[in-house]
């Protein structure tokens, strides 16, 4: 009789371990499946795209041009595009040698004041632009509205 008491508590222990594992492993499937469909942000990443800052003191817009991670563009293409598009509207003079903005949304230069751009802090003059210069989504791109000096065409007093 000893020896049927025994019995039934091992088969016991023996039936709990497995189903012990089995509804773990079970749980775990289900929490893992469950993770996996919920939509996180590194799933959403976004395409690249190559970034350009307007600013002045009453317009401040940024726009978003795609390109992939690898690609590098033209930036006075990409420029003379969102123009065609009038998003925003720009008018630029171009020469021989330069390429420069004029206008963006109809704010225009002035003897005192411009438009100047900037990729990654270091300013683009009109020869650069004339020559290209080629942007990626890493490169920042900022096109401000600021104090200029102008050598040639100043009006005599």
């Amino acid at each position: 009789m000893n020896q049927n008491l025994i019995k039934p508590r091992n088969r016991g222990r023996n039936l709990f371990l497995p189903r012990f594992i089995l509804l773990n492993l079970v749980l775990f499937l289900i929490l893992l499946l469950s993770q996996c469909s919920l939509p996180s942000k590194s799933k959403k990443s976004k395409d690249p795209q190559i970034q350009i800052h307007f600013v002045s003191d009453d317009y401040e817009e940024t726009k978003f041009i795609p390109s992939s991670l690898f690609e590098s563009k033209d930036l006075l293409l990409i420029l003379a595009e969102l123009s065609r598009k009038e998003d925003p509207s720009m008018r630029f003079i171009s020469t021989n040698r330069t390429e420069e903005i004029m206008e963006v949304n109809g704010k225009s230069n002035s003897w005192s004041e411009g438009w100047v751009v900037y990729v990654n802090e270091e300013r683009v003059d009109g020869v650069q632009m004339k020559r290209g210069v080629r942007v990626s989504p890493n490169d920042k791109i900022e096109i401000r509205y600021e104090a200029v000096e102008r050598v040639f065409g100043r009006p005599r007093p």
